[in-house]
């Protein structure tokens, strides 16, 4: 025979998780632009890192046949990187817009389902429709403005995290705190 203590999140836990998604939701909200800047501050930091030790890789392989090529790919990383850090704009922009190619792309392939399956008379076609329609919309608005854009996925991000944060404080509120004991019996 042996104790087994089931455990679930404290209600203290659930508060401060709530808390903290509250908080963070309200600084994106309060600075969606630094967001911004910040994942595009992350991600170049990200290339000038990764640049710096294919630069130094031959440094530590000595056999390496592509040498040249990690440098070379290394010092353009390299580049990359501060020239983002410079110029942060022109990152969101370029993210903007390759999210803009995605949602164009895949809304133009659910309006091409779309319509095979009403040719078809398939049920639920009318939903690939709508999505198909919704994403090449949201694709056209990011195309021609994706800092814009980029601002409104960041207010989204904001949103949520106040809306899940809160969800979660409300259900610490509401939970009742349990830890059980059951006493198991081993079978031999």
């Amino acid at each position: 025979m042996h104790l087994e203590i089931i455990d679930t999140p404290s209600r203290n836990a659930v508060a401060w998780r709530g808390i903290t998604n509250i908080l963070l939701g309200i600084l994106i909200l309060v600075w969606p632009q630094i967001t911004a800047y910040v994942v595009v501050l992350l991600f170049s930091i990200n290339l000038i890192t990764v640049g710096l030790f294919a630069i130094l890789e031959p440094l530590f392989d000595k056999n390496n046949e592509h040498s040249i090529m990690a440098v070379g790919l290394g010092i353009l990383g390299v580049t990359f990187g501060v020239y983002l850090i410079i110029k942060p704009e022109f990152a969101v922009g370029l993210i903007g817009i390759l999210v803009a190619f995605w949602a164009l792309l895949f809304g133009i392939f659910d309006l091409i389902i779309a319509s095979k399956e009403i040719r078809n008379k398939m049920q639920f076609a009318w939903v690939y429709a709508i999505i198909g329609f919704i994403s090449v919309i949201f694709g056209l608005y990011m195309l021609f403005s994706p800092l814009q854009g980029i601002l409104a996925i960041v207010w989204i991000i904001g949103l949520y995290a106040v809306i899940v944060g809160a969800t979660l404080v409300l259900s610490s509120i509401l939970m009742k705190p349990v830890t059980e004991v059951k006493i198991v019996k081993k079978r031999k």
